[in-house]
């Protein structure tokens, strides 16, 4: 995957976009959050510049997904990153702009969460300008907190497989044997890819994906 061949690309928006000032952006549907925040703040100097490279994040991001995450593409995604984060700092909203962000850096460089996990553009979750993901917190199944729940996603153990991430509301609707059959065939299929954590290697590449419900 050639980086700079992909985010020179010139795409036609495939989802739900912003536009502020002279630039439409091409992959915000892969951030509800960043949406909001575009849509919220679109009148305050230095948004546009902002939105740009959050776009060349979420280019990135997809680029991974479609492919793989390369070093020269992990390298890229931290640069971009505090760019994003310097930009967004400058407009005053820096804290609101972490909140996903981070999410989206660790989606590119570490595959957790997966890449694509803030998608608004498939019909099940973008219906009538009504972002179903804006907002939506995304949990690790396969760990928990002390004094009940999941962590968020984000973090993946040095000797264990990757998270199991899915969001807070299906986490709340699943059973604890449904949770831990998940997280098992999730870390099992990274295994037997010899992908089981931090330091194993393949880390970074594209996400072995898991169904969270089991076939039958």
């Amino acid at each position: 995957m050639l980086i700079s061949e992909v985010l020179k690309e010139d795409l036609d928006p495939k989802g739900p976009e912003v536009t502020i000032g002279d630039y439409t952006t091409t992959h915000f549907f892969m951030c509800g959050s960043a949406i909001e925040t575009a849509e919220k703040h679109a009148d305050k100097p230095g948004m546009e510049r902002l939105i740009r490279l959050q776009d060349m994040v979420y280019k990135l991001e997809k680029a991974v997904m479609d492919d793989e995450s390369t070093q020269e593409a992990k390298d890229l995604a931290y640069k971009l990153h505090d760019a994003v984060m310097d930009q967004a700092r400058e407009i005053g909203i820096e804290e609101e702009v972490a909140d996903y962000q981070e999410s989206h850096l660790n989606s590119i460089v570490k595959g957790d969460p997966e890449p694509g996990f803030g998608r608004v553009d498939l019909k099940e979750e973008y219906k009538g300008g009504l972002r179903k993901w804006f907002g939506q917190k995304w949990v690790n199944i396969g760990k928990k907190k002390k004094g009940g729940g999941h962590p968020e996603c984000g973090t993946s153990g040095k000797k264990r497989g990757y998270a199991k991430c899915v969001p807070a509301s299906k986490a709340a609707s699943m059973s604890k044997k449904e949770k831990e059959s998940a997280t098992r065939r999730k870390r099992s299929a990274q295994n037997k890819a010899g992908r089981g954590g931090k330091n194993q290697k393949g880390q970074g590449n594209k996400p072995i994906r898991v169904s969270t419900s089991k076939k039958k």
